[in-house]
C-alpha cells in the first residue's frame, strides 16, 4: 500500500510544529512559575526593605524580622495557634476515625445515610457555617439560651480557643472521615477476618489491627488540620477578636489594617507563616510516602465482611446521628433561621418574627449586589481560564517529552498549601511593582488571579487523575501516523478528558466562589466579593443580612455542585 503524502509532514512544517510545541511547553512552565513566584518573592523582598515597596528609596534591612520576633504579641499568637491546632486535630482524628470505621467496617444501622450526611459541610462555605454555629451555640444563641434557662448555664464558650476548635470540627471531622475511609478501602479485610475466626472480638480487632494500619493516614490528617488552622483567618477573626485572642493569621491582618508603617513587619511575619506551612507540607509528603509500607491488598479485593456490633449497633447509630444533628444540621438550621427572622431566640416564637427583610436588604444594597455579581463573574471567568490552562499544564506534565515537565506538578499543587492571606499579600506587592497605576489591584481581575493561583491544585487534581488512566498507546498511535503533540492532544486526549474537564470547571467555580482570604489585601470599593463582604459586615454587627448572603452563596454552591454531579459525576469529596 503506497504511503500517503500527508502521512509524513514536510520538513518545514515539522520544524514549525516542533517550534510551536516547544513554545507551548516553555510558556506553560514560565506562567506556572511566574504565578507561584509572584505570590512568594514580593513578600520576601518586602520583608527585607526598610520602606514599603510603593515608596522610593529604602535599603536592605533585617529589622522587620527583628521587630516581629521580639514582639510578645506574635509569640502569644503563635502559642494560641498551636493550641488551637492541637485542640482541633485530636478530637477531629478521634471522631472522624470512629465514624469512618463504623460506616465502612461494621453493620451499624443507617450507616449509608450517616456517611452521606457527614459530607454536607464540605458543600458550603466556611463563613456561613460559622455564622450557623454562632446563631445556635454562642452565649446568646438559640441552644445556649435554652440550656441556660433549663439547666442554669452552658458548658461551652465559642469565643475561646476551645470554642473555636469546637466550631472547626464541622469541617475537619468530614476531612478525617474521608481520609480514613479511603485508607480503609485499601486494607485487605482478610486480616480482620482471620482475627475474627481466631476468636477476637470486634473491639479488639479494631484496636489491634485496623487502627494501627491506619496510622499514616491519621498522622497525615493531623498535619493537614494543623495547616488549615495556621492559615485560617475568618474563624479566629470572628470568634477570637472579642476575647482578645490572636492567632498568627489575625496578628498579620490586624497589624496590616491598623498601621501602615508596619507593612515590613507584616511581610516578615507572613514569610515566617509560609515557612511554617511549607515545613508541614514536607512532613505531609513524608507521611504519604510512609503509608506505602502499610499496603495490605493486592490484586482483586475480597468482599468485606462487616463486623457485627450486636446490641451496640443501634447505640452507635444513635451517637452518630446525634453528632450529625448537633454539629451539622443544627448550625445549618441556625443560619437559615437567622436569615428569615428578625431575631432568632427560644424566648420568641420564630413564626412571629418571620421576615424577608434580610434578603431585601441584600438585593437593595449596591455593595451586596455587586459582591454577588463580582463573585459569579470571578468564578465563571476564573473557572474557564483555569480549566483551559490546567488542561495544557497537565498535558505538558504527563503527555510530553519536555525535559522540565516534572517541575510542573509541584508548582501547581504547592499554592493550595499556601495560606490565603499570604497569597493575597504576595500578589498585592507583585501588583504594586508590575502595575504602578493600580488598575489590576483595584479590579476584580486581580482578585480572580489571586483566587486562581491559590486553587490550582483543586482543578489540576481533577484532570490529572483521569489523564493518568488514559493509555499512552493512543498518543503513540497518533504520533506514528504523523500527528504532532499539539494535534494529538487536541484531537485525541482532550476529547477523552471531557468529563474531567467538566469536573474541573465545576470544582474551580465552587472554590473561587467561596474563597475570600486572598482578597483581604486586594478588595477596594467596587471589587467586593461575597466572602469578604460577609466578613466585614459581620464584624460591623449586621448578622441578618450576612446570613441571607450566606444562604444565597450556599444555594449557588449547591446548585452548581448538583449540576456537576448530574452532568459530570462530580462528588463533594473530589
Amino acid at each position: 500500500m503506497p504511503l500517503r503524502n500527508d502521512a509524513v509532514p514536510a520538513p518545514g512544517r515539522a520544524r514549525a510544529r516542533v517550534t510551536a510545541t516547544s513554545l507551548t511547553w516553555c510558556a506553560t512552565l514560565a506562567v506556572a512559575a511566574l504565578l507561584l513566584l509572584g505570590a512568594i518573592v514580593p513578600i520576601l523582598y518586602a520583608a527585607v526593605r526598610s520602606v514599603p515597596l510603593y515608596e522610593s528609596g529604602g535599603s536592605f534591612t533585617l529589622d522587620n524580622y527583628t521587630a516581629f520576633l521580639s514582639d510578645g504579641a506574635f509569640w502569644a499568637a503563635l502559642r494560641n495557634t498551636a493550641l488551637l491546632a492541637v485542640l482541633t486535630a485530636v478530637p477531629s482524628i478521634l471522631i472522624g476515625t470512629a465514624l469512618a470505621v463504623l460506616v465502612t467496617r461494621t453493620n451499624m444501622p443507617g450507616r449509608s445515610l450517616i456517611g452521606a450526611l457527614l459530607l454536607v459541610p464540605l458543600l458550603f462555605p466556611g463563613l456561613g457555617a460559622t455564622l450557623g454555629w454562632v446563631s445556635m451555640y454562642a452565649p446568646s444563641g438559640y441552644v445556649s439560651t435554652w440550656c441556660a434557662d433549663t439547666f442554669g448555664g452552658v458548658p461551652w464558650n465559642l469565643y475561646s480557643i476551645p470554642g473555636m476548635a469546637l466550631v472547626s470540627l464541622e469541617r475537619t471531622v468530614p476531612m478525617v472521615y474521608l481520609l480514613a475511609r479511603a485508607r480503609l478501602s485499601t486494607l485487605d479485610s482478610s486480616i480482620e477476618d482471620a482475627a475474627l475466626s481466631a476468636g477476637a472480638g470486634p473491639a479488639r480487632i479494631l484496636r489491634t489491627i485496623t487502627l494501627p494500619m491506619m496510622r499514616p493516614s491519621l498522622l497525615l490528617a493531623g498535619v493537614l488540620i494543623s495547616m488549615m488552622v495556621f492559615e485560617s483567618l475568618g474563624l479566629p477573626l470572628l470568634l477570637g477578636t472579642s476575647s482578645g485572642i490572636e492567632t498568627v493569621s489575625t496578628y498579620i491582618y490586624n497589624n496590616w489594617t491598623t498601621s501602615a508603617d508596619r507593612q515590613g513587619l507584616v511581610s516578615a511575619a507572613a514569610s515566617t507563616l509560609l515557612l511554617i506551612v511549607t515545613l508541614m507540607m514536607l512532613v505531609r509528603g513524608r507521611l504519604e510516602g510512609d503509608s506505602k509500607r502499610f499496603v495490605t491488598s493486592s490484586g482483586k479485593p475480597k468482599a468485606r465482611r462487616p463486623l457485627k456490633l450486636g446490641v451496640a449497633g443501634p447505640v452507635m447509630s444513635a451517637l452518630c446521628l446525634g453528632w450529625v444533628a448537633l454539629a451539622i444540621l443544627m448550625p445549618t438550621f441556625g443560619l437559615l433561621m437567622t436569615a428569615v427572622t428578625q431575631i432568632f431566640s427560644p424566648l420568641i416564637s420564630p413564626w412571629e418574627v418571620l421576615t424577608t427583610h434580610n434578603f431585601t436588604t441584600v438585593f437593595d444594597s449596591p455593595s451586596f449586589v455587586r459582591s454577588i455579581r463580582n463573585s459569579i463573574v470571578v468564578a465563571v471567568v476564573g473557572a474557564v481560564v483555569s480549566t483551559v490552562a490546567l488542561t495544557i499544564a497537565a498535558l505538558v506534565a504527563h503527555r510530553s517529552e519536555f525535559r522540565l515537565r516534572r517541575v510542573l506538578p509541584p508548582l501547581l499543587l504547592f499554592p493550595r498549601a499556601m495560606p490565603g492571606i499570604v497569597v493575597g499579600m504576595g500578589l498585592f506587592w507583585a501588583f504594586v511593582i508590575a502595575d504602578p497605576s493600580g488598575w489590576v489591584r483595584a479590579s476584580i481581575w486581580g482578585i480572580m488571579i489571586a483566587f486562581v493561583v491559590r486553587n490550582t491544585a483543586v482543578g489540576y487534581a481533577a484532570i490529572e487523575s483521569t489523564l493518568l488512566s488514559i493509555s499512552n498507546e493512543l498518543d503513540g498511535a497518533a504520533r506514528t501516523c504523523g500527528a504532532g503533540w499539539l494535534r494529538t492532544g487536541r484531537t485525541i486526549v482532550i476529547p477523552l478528558l471531557r468529563p474531567a474537564l467538566g469536573a474541573c470547571f465545576v470544582l474551580m467555580f465552587v472554590a473561587l466562589l467561596n474563597d475570600y482570604d486572598p482578597a483581604i489585601f486586594l478588595m477596594t470599593s467596587g471589587n467586593e466579593v461575597i466572602g469578604l463582604t460577609m466578613l466585614r459586615q459581620w464584624l460591623a454587627g449586621f448578622a441578618g443580612p450576612v446570613a441571607a448572603l450566606g444562604v444565597i452563596q450556599m444555594l449557588i454552591t449547591a446548585v452548581v455542585l448538583g449540576s456537576g454531579r448530574l452532568l459530570f459525576g462530580v462528588k463533594a469529596h473530589v
